[in-house]
């Protein structure tokens, strides 16, 4: 694991203290080896919501002529986990990650699910350390860029968002169920989206986020949408 003063640099932010980041970077599984610690899993429930508002607050004062579905759209791939995964890459967040030595054996720090969730738990200790002008300079540099040509094509990626559309046309709802497997350190999810009783896709991922995606493009592949 590299010196985390250097994804300081990486991401333009010198923390006051340093605690709130290493919280941010310590993945559940080096608790097995480490119990008195605290792993990032509720930083990154905390982190979601913060970039949430944050991007809601930009895309509410810089595209006054969308309308609210489209701006969902948009926040709504801008945060995908395909984005947040090559966030993490850019500034190789999976190098100074705390994993358990099982976790590390298994590629741990390559794992999308596992650099989507330390994305977002970064996030968080930036709030924690710097308040929400910490956090907007991050999302600034990483996410705003991407924001001018979603908004070209809203939704393009998100397909929950579109098989959600589909169906509240026709006054219907989608519902998800899913289910996982697997140890901690390398578990997988299952998703299955039904139609009122009916089953109409299934997907799998390494995190929940992305078998849900895969389980709507799974459904949305059977339709016209």
């Amino acid at each position: 694991m590299n010196d985390i003063s250097f994804l300081e640099k990486q991401i333009g932010y010198k923390f006051n203290n340093i605690k709130f980041l290493k919280i941010a970077l310590t993945h559940k599984s080096y608790l097995d080896e480490n119990p008195e610690l605290m792993s990032n899993q509720r930083y990154e429930f905390f982190g979601d919501a913060i970039l949430d508002f944050d991007l809601t607050e930009y895309l509410f004062k810089n595209y006054p002529d969308l309308d609210e579905g489209s701006l969902t759209k948009i926040r709504s791939s801008a945060v995908n986990q395909f984005n947040l995964v090559q966030i993490g890459k850019k500034i190789d967040i999976g190098n100074y990650l705390y994993l358990s030595k099982a976790e590390d054996s298994t590629g741990g720090r390559n794992k999308d699910s596992i650099i989507e969730d330390a994305v977002e738990a970064l996030i968080a200790s930036l709030y924690f350390d710097g308040g929400l002008e910490a956090v907007n300079n991050f999302v600034s540099n990483f996410i705003y860029p991407s924001i001018q040509e979603l908004s070209e094509n809203p939704g393009q990626k998100d397909y929950k968002t579109r098989l959600q559309e589909h169906y509240a046309k026709q006054g219907k709802k989608v519902n998800y169920e899913d289910k996982s497997s697997g140890p901690d350190h390398d578990k997988n999810f299952q998703t299955e989206v039904f139609l009122d009783d009916v089953l109409i896709g299934s997907g799998i991922g390494k995190s929940k986020k992305a078998s849900q995606q895969a389980a709507a493009k799974n459904a949305l592949s059977k339709t016209n949408a």
